[in-house]
């Protein structure tokens, strides 16, 4: 609506002719305010007049409220379930970021223990090589030491408690 419209803006033959005439009644002919302020006030006025009768704002039945309210209440709901859907994401996003990073823990733990396992069974190997050659040394002859190497391999129990942890 363009504000501002004076009534001889109309015309005898517009849309807004009986409105216009209603304006001029209400203010002795003299008009103060733009034509097009009266006619918003009196289009809610027939508009709550109309609804008692069964005709909505656009000239529409009941029936065709009812199917419109009918789809607001469809979209209404389907609104609801988008934010629930949302939610639900949010939740599963969030609980499958902890997962990554419990795994992740897990796995960094496990690196350093295999690291440390790897360096303890070098140590060992190097600590039986010194003990052959002072014993080849002192002896003379080749010897054998019959002393398993230390494992460079995660048992299966440390495997366990360290993802037990975690």
């Amino acid at each position: 609506m363009v504000k501002g419209m004076y009534i001889q803006d109309y015309g005898k033959s517009g849309n807004y002719y009986g409105t216009a005439q209603g304006y001029r009644k209400e203010n002795g002919g003299i008009q103060e305010t733009p034509f097009s302020g009266y006619i918003d006030k009196a289009e809610g006025n027939n508009k709550s007049r109309a609804f008692g009768k069964g005709i909505e704002e656009d000239g529409k039945n009941r029936e065709e409220c009812t199917e419109q309210e009918e789809w607001e209440e469809k979209l209404r709901k389907w609104d609801e379930e988008m934010e629930r859907a949302r939610e639900r994401n949010r939740r599963e996003c969030e609980r499958q970021q902890a997962e990554r990073i419990r795994i992740k823990r897990i796995r960094r733990k496990l690196l350093e223990k295999l690291a440390y396992k790897k360096y303890l069974a070098r140590q060992d190997e190097i600590m039986q090589m010194n003990e052959k050659i002072s014993l080849e040394r002192a002896v003379g002859e080749d010897v054998y030491i019959e002393k398993a190497p230390l494992s460079k391999s995660l048992s299966v129990a440390e495997i366990m408690a360290i993802c037990s942890k975690y």
